[in-house]
């Protein structure tokens, strides 16, 4: 049998060594046989169809001929690579501040080149692909010091962990807005409901409060390390909403009056035996409004609850309940709405 040498073929068929190489390791040249570093290949060989060039696509790896052509139809690319960019041109291209630029700077984020005669920064291609990978991972819930973290960590191995991180962390985010979501709906109906509300007397069913920690008063700020701040989240629990304050009296006036930090039970599993538990059941139920420093919404309290009680021919348990439950904000000082629990006999 006569053969060619893959240099032969090659001019025949006018194709690159290395694609009759090609075709040989990858067995599409029937009969081809290697002599130490020489392929050789039976005359009569047809040349396959090179699927790898279509109308719609031509494949460049392992084709001498198409190497080098890129680079022509790249020139744009090739000749931007060396221009030298100044600050405005960040601020009018990529929609940065002044203030964004110098700051990723200032951390380290960014090191760009000066001017030698004017100290003006420059700034070439090479630095704004490193701010746009900057942005790639800021819109993704990155913070600038993780981004820092995660350049100079410069290990393809560590990226899959901070993504990892960032998911559980956003999902973390997620869950704490979702409670907050909460807070505002039942602030937001509280208010609502209160508007309507006020000075009304309605007998309803008040949940049951564990005492986790009781105090004098609410003014008591030394006091609130040990016995309000160790029972808090801070970051989802604010100390108002989980204070009450318990008030006793009896038919002669005012007795006593004292701070506890509450919780409450979610079911009757969470309802230790031993523990303290605030008066629970049916209750006289009103809203008041008031100035934060006016007291004389107790004295109004007491007459007007007591003659409601005469009217309806009910007893208290002498303590009353005042929990705070919203604050309208102004320059002077704060209106407090207070919803008021007193326990029936």
């Amino acid at each position: 049998m006569d053969y060619l040498t893959a240099t032969e073929l090659s001019k025949k068929w006018g194709v690159s060594n290395r694609m009759i190489a090609y075709y040989c390791k990858t067995k599409k040249l029937n009969g081809a046989i290697k002599k130490g570093k020489t392929w050789l290949i039976p005359v009569n060989t047809k040349k396959p169809a090179d699927k790898r060039c279509s109308k719609d696509k031509i494949v460049i790896k392992d084709n001498q001929d198409l190497q080098g052509e890129f680079p022509k139809i790249n020139r744009r690319d090739i000749d931007n690579y060396a221009t030298v960019y100044r600050a405005n041109d960040l601020y009018k291209n990529l929609g940065l501040t002044r203030e964004t630029l110098r700051y990723y700077e200032e951390i380290g984020l960014i090191t760009p080149g000066r001017n030698s005669s004017n100290q003006y920064r420059e700034f070439t291609f090479a630095d704004i692909s490193h701010l746009l990978s900057i942005d790639f991972y800021k819109k993704r819930g990155f913070t600038l010091l993780e981004i820092k973290e995660l350049i100079q960590s410069d290990k393809q191995s560590d990226n899959l962990h901070y993504l990892n991180r960032k998911i559980v962390d956003l999902q973390k985010a997620i869950q704490e807005q979702q409670l907050m979501i909460k807070q505002l709906n039942d602030t937001k109906q509280f208010y609502e409901d209160a508007i309507n509300s006020k000075r009304k007397f309605s007998v309803k069913e008040m949940p049951l409060y564990l005492v986790l920690e009781s105090f004098d008063a609410v003014s008591s700020l030394n006091e609130y390390q040990n016995s309000v701040l160790k029972y808090l989240n801070l970051q989802q629990d604010d100390i108002l909403s989980n204070l009450v304050r318990a008030v006793t009296f009896d038919s002669s006036g005012y007795k006593g009056s004292g701070m506890c930090i509450v919780k409450q039970p979610a079911t009757e599993r969470e309802q230790p035996p031993g523990k303290v538990y605030l008066e629970s059941g049916k209750c006289l139920h009103t809203v008041l409004e008031a100035d934060n420093r006016d007291d004389s919404i107790m004295e109004e309290m007491f007459f007007s609850c007591h003659e409601w009680a005469k009217n309806h021919h009910v007893e208290f348990k002498g303590v009353v309940y005042i929990f705070i439950r919203f604050m309208a904000l102004s320059k002077q000082t704060e209106r407090n709405f207070y919803e008021v629990w007193l326990p029936l006999k």
